[in-house]
């Protein structure tokens, strides 16, 4: 399936890209940052989308002349839940575990509409953002380093693998497209420019799993010579490897936490596997007992007392907490049913996407953070859609000289000297 594409389609990757990393380095400057829901910006692209398909078709033309009605009962409606939140997350209550873990499906579901009413973001879209994002994280990298006198973790922007995540699906969007679909392709967009700009900030995250990432797709999938790309690759697993010598931990030692939490989950599931078919369940607290010289660090990351355990939506890698809440079998048949569109159309972005879902997965909240997890999405829909015939093959089948186009004399090998 191929969508078409309006100006607005890009907006969610301007919101993931540069509002929300501003926005996060403007209320950490100014203080401590407020509770605020992280999916507060993408509700509100949700409810731009609400509005603009009951107004318009995607070409742009009005749906009809009036619709005073529907844009008042709309807005009606956001701003009853909106003023009766309290009372309405009550009612909900016993089922607000179940639907803050089914945030991935609310996501995916958000990327699948948004492209239905608005299309889908073009590659040059993801590589002209990833571009602008890399230089913040340069920038940010570089203020750090001039204000502590170290490359630390700690970023204004967010957090440093969440960013990483973000530039990785830039970087898969630069890959070069190949031919598919009986000679039609897409167009090769973005500059070499842009392209550069991303790998310096995915540098500049030290992210690790974000540079093992990095240094995995340019290697298989790469633009240029078998020799730069190895060389290249060599560079981001040499960096990765510096992350590990040098004190360019996770703020707090959010790293350790990780590390435990997966070694915790590999053990209980050891101890009671049934709990690969069927999940623990989703409002009772974790069978872990926090250890006492990690128990500081959680309260500070966590801001939860050791003593109330381990909450599901408290563990950060998005693979351990999809598994730990919904068993094996779902991400299973998700994977299945992925790696099945992508053995359909075989595209080197497609590969590197799911080299991404793999490896962020494993340090991110990745779909479960709204940002990074439409990013992807979006990508999955671009990578998985039909390309467009080239022009040339369309006239010379359709146009009024088809019938010359399969003329011997005028095939390239059959041509004079």
């Amino acid at each position: 399936m191929s969508w078409a594409s309006s100006r607005l389609a890009a907006l969610p990757l301007a919101a993931a890209y540069l509002a929300v990393p501003l926005a996060t380095a403007l209320v950490r400057r100014m203080g401590p940052e407020p509770a605020v829901s992280p999916f507060l910006p993408w509700l509100l692209l949700a409810g731009l989308g609400t509005v603009w398909a009951m107004l318009f078709r995607r070409s742009g033309v009005r749906v009809k002349k009036r619709f005073v009605f529907e844009v008042f009962a709309f807005l009606a409606l956001a701003v009853m839940l909106y003023l009766r939140q309290d009372v309405f997350l009550m009612q909900i209550e016993l089922a607000l575990p179940l639907i803050v873990e089914a945030a991935p499906a609310w996501v995916l579901g958000f990327c699948l509409m948004w492209a239905m009413t608005f299309g889908v973001p073009d590659r040059a879209a993801f590589q002209r953002y990833g571009a602008a994002l890399g230089l913040l994280c340069i920038a940010d990298l570089t203020a750090g380093i001039v204000l502590q006198q170290a490359a630390t973790a700690q970023r204004w922007l967010g957090d440093p693998d969440v960013l990483a995540g973000l530039l990785l699906v830039a970087l898969c969007a630069g890959l070069r497209p190949g031919e598919n679909d009986g000679g039609a392709a897409e167009p090769d967009q973005g500059r070499p420019s842009w392209r550069a700009m991303i790998l310096l900030g995915l540098a500049a995250c030290l992210s690790r799993t974000g540079l093992f990432g990095a240094a995995w797709i340019y290697l298989f999938f790469g633009r240029g010579s078998r020799t730069a790309r190895v060389l290249t690759a060599l560079a981001l697993f040499l960096l990765m490897a510096a992350t590990f010598l040098a004190p360019l931990s996770r703020p707090g030692g959010m790293h350790y936490l990780d590390y435990w939490l997966w070694a915790k989950s590999v053990e209980l599931f050891f101890r009671e596997p049934g709990l690969l078919f069927t999940g623990v369940h989703f409002g009772l607290a974790l069978p872990f007992a926090i250890p006492q010289e990690l128990a500081p660090i959680w309260e500070r990351l966590t801001g939860s007392p050791e003593q109330l355990g381990v909450q599901l939506a408290q563990i950060g890698p998005f693979w351990l907490r999809f598994i730990l809440g919904w068993g094996a079998l779902v991400p299973l048949a998700g994977l299945a049913g992925l790696f099945g569109l992508l053995f359909r159309r075989m595209t080197r972005m497609g590969a590197g996407l799911a080299a991404v879902l793999f490896a962020m997965g494993i340090s991110t909240p990745l779909f479960h953070d709204p940002g990074l997890g439409v990013s992807l999405g979006l990508a999955f829909i671009l990578a998985l859609s039909a390309p467009k015939p080239r022009p040339e093959i369309e006239s010379a089948t359709h146009g009024p000289d088809a019938e010359d186009a399969t003329d011997p004399a005028r095939q390239w090998d059959m041509r004079p000297l």
